[in-house]
């Protein structure tokens, strides 16, 4: 059924008369007959009664396909219109997942605020979760999107990744470790040092033992059974591990910060399952581009 027969076929429901529906159309009465024609053997059922006596009627299969187009139509504009508003920002829900222990002057909170000022008439809501429940999260549909390192979720090829900004990865280490602050340091200069590590990603596990074997030297290494008690440990003073400065564990009193040379700047990116259709995501990286060039 294309647009043609479906035209011919509303204006013979709305004139009943074949010869006036051609001409509404502007097109010949043999050919809008054709058409008719074809659309019944299309269907598979008699869409009208033709008479000399009565001319032209529904038959009930027509009325109800007349009046199923009816809604049909109705559906289509008011979805059109729906899809025009999200894409102009007018409204949507989009929910964000975070990292427990983000701070608020992190550039992961300036992105969400400008996409709220830009899209005010957008639901967004944020969600404070575990490494490990990002990445469910996504898979789950409970997120949109979330907050990231790309290299966690490389491998899970469900889940679509966007750079937003680049991060320089530090090592927090305890005050009574007699490392200096704010100094660069070599792995090879810490390899005295327990590092502490996470179950939750052996790829990224297996990456810090084979920088500290490429320096000379096989770590000693602490297996944390998630992040968040890895910062934990770090914070209590039971070892050493990466991290970067949008964490609140960089407030503490009791450690200290350091550049480790070895250690590349991470890729934080906006997640998402590609089979999340939500327009709303589309918007979000769309706004990541725009930010990008005012770099």
């Amino acid at each position: 059924m294309n647009d043609v027969l479906i035209q011919c076929f509303r204006a013979a429901t709305e004139t009943l008369n074949f010869t006036t529906a051609a001409q509404s159309i502007h097109i010949s009465q043999p050919s809008f007959s054709r058409n008719i024609a074809m659309l019944e053997e299309e269907l598979g059922f008699k869409l009208f009664w033709r008479s000399k006596q009565n001319g032209v009627r529904l038959t009930p299969a027509g009325a109800s396909l007349y009046n199923g187009l009816f809604d049909v139509e109705k559906q289509y504009l008011e979805l059109l219109e729906k899809s025009r508003r999200i894409s102009r920002g007018e409204e949507g829900k989009l929910v964000i997942g975070v990292l427990n222990g983000i701070v608020l002057d992190s550039q992961t909170f300036y992105h969400i605020k400008k996409f709220r000022d830009q899209y005010p008439q957008v639901k967004v809501e944020l969600k404070s979760c575990s490494l490990k429940e990002l990445e469910d999260n996504l898979l789950k549909g409970i997120c949109d999107i979330c907050f990231m390192m790309a290299d966690i979720v490389r491998a899970k090829e469900e889940i679509l990744c966007e750079k937003v900004y680049s991060v320089p990865t530090y090592f927090v280490v305890p005050k009574t470790a007699g490392l200096e602050a704010g100094k660069v340091y070599h792995l090879k200069e810490l390899k005295e040092q327990v590092f502490l590590l996470s179950e939750e990603h052996p790829e990224v596990n297996q990456g810090v033992i084979e920088m500290c074997r490429n320096s000379g030297f096989e770590p000693n290494y602490k297996m944390a059974p998630d992040y968040e008690t890895k910062i934990l440990w770090a914070e209590t003073g039971e070892g050493i591990t990466a991290i970067t400065l949008d964490q609140y564990v960089r407030n503490s009193s009791h450690i200290d910060v350091i550049k480790v040379a070895e250690f590349p700047d991470l890729d934080y990116s906006i997640c998402w399952h590609k089979e999340n259709y939500n327009p709303t995501i589309a918007l979000f990286y769309s706004l990541i581009d725009e930010v990008r060039q005012t770099y």
